[in-house]
C-alpha cells in the first residue's frame, strides 16, 4: 500500500475550469528539491477548516477547498450560513437578503451556500458579493471535491470561495433553510486556512515506528546465524529452516503480478471482501503474536514447552502456546471492537508489528540481484496504481482500496497513528508493504554485514536504514506539497537500494552483493573476487 492521510479525492478537469490534481504529480516530483526549499512561498492554502459552532448536532471541523480565485484575507469571527432562494446562486439576491433570524436581526457577517450548475463559479461568487456576503460555499454534484478555477475575463472576486462535497453541503443547506423558515438562529461557523506542517509529531512517530520495525525485523531475520551464542535469546528467535522461504526471480515478479490482480479485484468487490480481509488480519496477527510470545516463554521457562492441549486442525499445543494465546486474543478482540473509534490504533499497530517482524523472519532475499528485481517491480507497481490508474479507473485504485472503498471500514494492513493537533483528526497511515519490502533488503544487508564480520560503520545495514528514514521524510514532504496520497516506494527504493548500490560501487563490491557473497571483512578486492565461488 502507500503513505497517506484520509482525505477527499479531487476530480478531473471540468468545463468550468477545474484544475485536475492528477495532472501534475510527475512534474511536481521533478521539482521536489526546489519545492522543499521554498515551501513557505508556495502560495495560499488549498484546504479550509470550517468550524461549525451552531447548531449543536453539526458542531465540529469540516474540510472545504479554496477556489484559485478566492480572495484573502479571511474574515474573522463567526459567520451565518444563508441559503438563497435561487439554490444555484446565479440570480441577483433580493434587496432584503439575508433575512433576520432568531430575533437577532441580520448577522454581522454571512456566507452564501449554493449548488453547482448553470453559471460559472466566478459569477456565483460575484452575485453573493454584490448582496453583501463575506464568502460563498459551492456544493459539488457528488462526493468528489474539486479545486475551482475560472477565467479572468469574468472579472475579479473580493470574497473567499470554497467548495465542499455534496453530502456535507446538503447538511449545511438544509440546516440553513430550516433556520430561515422557523426563525431560529442560523448555522454559525468560522473559516480558517488548514496549514499542515512538513513534519508534525504524528508523522515523526510513524517514521520512527516504521524504521524501528525494519531494524527489529532485520534482527529477527539474522537470528539463525552461528555468530550468536548457543542457547541465547537470539538463537531462540531463529526461524526453523523449513519455515524460511527464499525469494527467487519468479516470486519477485509474482508479487507484482498477483498484487496487481488482487488490487483490481478488491477495487470492484471491496464491499464483499473487506470482512474477509479483516478476518485474515485478525487470524494472522493473533498467530504471529502467539508464536512470538510462546518463543519468549519457552526461552525463559523451558518447562512450558510440555504439550498440554490437542486442538483440532491446529494439533498439540504447549503450555507456552496457550498462555501466549490469551493476550494475543485479547489484543485482537480489542481491535475488532474499537477499530472504527479513535482508540483502535494502538491495537492495530501492535498486531501489525508482530506480523511484519514475523514476515522478515521467514522471508529472505538471497542477493541484491533479486532485491533489485523485486524492489524495481514494486517501485513501478506503486507509481502505476497511485498515479496512473486514475486514467483507466477514474480514481486511484490504491487509494480507494487502502481507504476501504466506501464501505465505512479501512483496510487494516496499515500502521496507523492519530493526528495530534490536526483539526480534522485524520490518521497518518503507512502500508505494511512500505515496511516489509524495504525491510527485506535491510535484513539481507544486515546478514551480509554479519557474514562479512563488519561493524555498523563499515557495513551496508546502517546506511540503508538511514536511507529508509530519509525516504519516509521525503514521502511526507511530497504528501504536504501535493496534498494527495503518495506511493512511498517511490522514495524508499532510491533511499535504500539506491544508497546501497552507490556505496557498493565506491567500494567496488557491487558484484559481491549482486551474487550474495560475503565481503570477507578486511579482504582486498582480489580476494573478494575469489570469494564469488562461495556465496551466502
Amino acid at each position: 500500500l502507500k503513505w497517506g492521510r484520509r482525505a477527499p479525492a479531487f476530480s478531473e478537469r471540468s468545463k468550468e475550469g477545474m484544475m485536475r490534481w492528477r495532472d501534475f504529480p510527475s512534474s511536481a516530483l521533478l521539482l521536489l528539491p526546489l519545492a522543499l526549499s521554498v515551501r513557505g512561498a508556495l502560495g495560499t492554502p488549498t484546504v479550509a477548516v470550517l468550524t461549525v459552532h451552531k447548531p449543536l448536532e453539526l458542531q465540529g471541523n469540516y474540510a472545504g477547498y479554496f477556489a484559485t480565485f478566492s480572495a484573502w484575507p479571511l474574515p474573522k469571527g463567526d459567520l451565518a450560513v444563508q441559503a438563497p432562494e435561487d439554490e444555484l446562486g446565479c440570480e441577483k439576491y433580493p434587496q432584503d437578503w439575508p433575512p433576520s433570524t432568531g430575533g437577532l436581526g441580520p448577522a454581522p457577517g454571512w456566507i452564501s451556500i449554493v449548488m453547482r450548475g448553470k453559471c460559472t463559479f466566478i459569477q456565483k461568487a460575484q452575485m453573493a458579493e454584490q448582496a453583501g456576503a463575506k464568502g460563498i460555499i459551492i456544493v459539488s454534484n457528488n462526493q468528489t471535491v474539486q479545486i475551482m478555477g475560472g477565467n479572468t475575463t469574468d472579472g475579479t472576486v473580493g470574497i473567499f470561495t470554497l467548495g465542499v462535497d455534496r453530502l456535507l453541503g446538503e447538511k449545511f443547506r438544509n440546516a440553513s433553510i430550516i433556520a430561515q423558515k422557523s426563525g431560529q438562529e442560523p448555522l454559525m461557523m468560522s473559516v480558517s486556512p488548514y496549514v499542515s506542517s512538513l513534519l508534525n509529531i504524528s508523522e515523526g512517530i510513524l517514521i520512527l515506528l516504521a524504521a524501528t520495525l525494519v531494524a527489529l525485523g532485520a534482527f529477527f531475520s539474522t537470528a539463525d546465524l552461528d555468530i550468536h551464542p548457543p542457547g541465547s535469546f537470539s538463537t531462540a528467535l531463529a526461524a526453523p529452516q523449513e519455515e524460511v522461504l527464499e525469494v527467487d526471480h519468479w516470486l519477485a515478479v509474482g508479487f507484482c503480478a498477483v498484487g496487481s490482480g488482487f488490487l483490481v479485484f478488491l477495487f470492484f468487490f471491496m464491499q464483499y471482501m473487506i470482512y474477509v480481509i479483516i478476518f485474515c488480519f485478525c487470524l494472522g496477527g493473533a498467530s504471529c503474536i502467539t508464536q512470538f510470545g510462546s518463543i519468549c516463554l519457552n526461552h525463559l521457562f523451558p518447562a512450558l514447552q510440555n504439550k498440554s492441549v490437542d486442538v483440532p486442525v491446529v494439533g498439540m499445543l504447549a503450555h507456552a502456546d496457550v498462555i501466549a494465546g490469551i493476550p494475543a486474543t485479547i489484543l485482537v478482540v480489542c481491535w475488532v471492537t474499537l477499530r472504527n473509534t479513535p482508540y483502535g490504533w494502538p491495537f492495530q499497530d501492535i498486531i501489525g508489528a508482530g506480523f511484519l517482524c514475523w514476515l522478515q523472519r521467514t522471508l529472505r532475499l538471497p542477493n541484491i540481484k533479486i532485491a533489485t528485481l523485486l524492489l524495481s517491480a514494486m517501485f513501478f507497481f506503486d507509481i502505476f496504481w497511485v498515479f496512473i490508474s486514475p486514467l483507466f479507473f477514474h480514481e486511484s485504485v490504491m487509494v480507494r482500496v487502502a481507504t476501504g472503498g466506501g464501505t465505512g471500514e479501512s483496510v487494516p494492513m496499515l500502521l496507523r497513528i492519530p493526528a495530534f493537533g490536526d483539526p480534522f483528526g485524520n490518521d497518518r497511515l503507512l502500508g505494511f508493504g512500505d515496511i516489509a519490502l524495504p525491510g527485506l533488503l535491510v535484513s539481507y544487508l544486515r546478514r551480509h554485514d554479519l557474514m562479512s564480520r563488519r561493524t555498523l560503520s563499515a557495513g551496508y545495514f546502517a546506511p540503508a536504514l538511514v536511507g529508509y528514514f530519509f525516504g519516509l521524510c521525503a514521502t511526507i514532504a511530497a504528501l504536504c506539497i501535493m496534498k494527495m496520497g503518495q506511493p512511498a516506494l517511490l522514495y524508499l527504493v532510491p533511499g535504500t537500494l539506491g544508497t546501497t548500490l552507490v556505496i557498493a560501487s565506491r567500494r567496488r563490491e557491487v558484484e559481491l552483493l549482486w551474487e550474495g557473497v560475503p565481503a570477507g571483512g578486511q579482504m582486498g578486492h582480489a580476494d573478494n573476487k575469489e570469494a564469488l565461488n562461495d556465496p551466502l
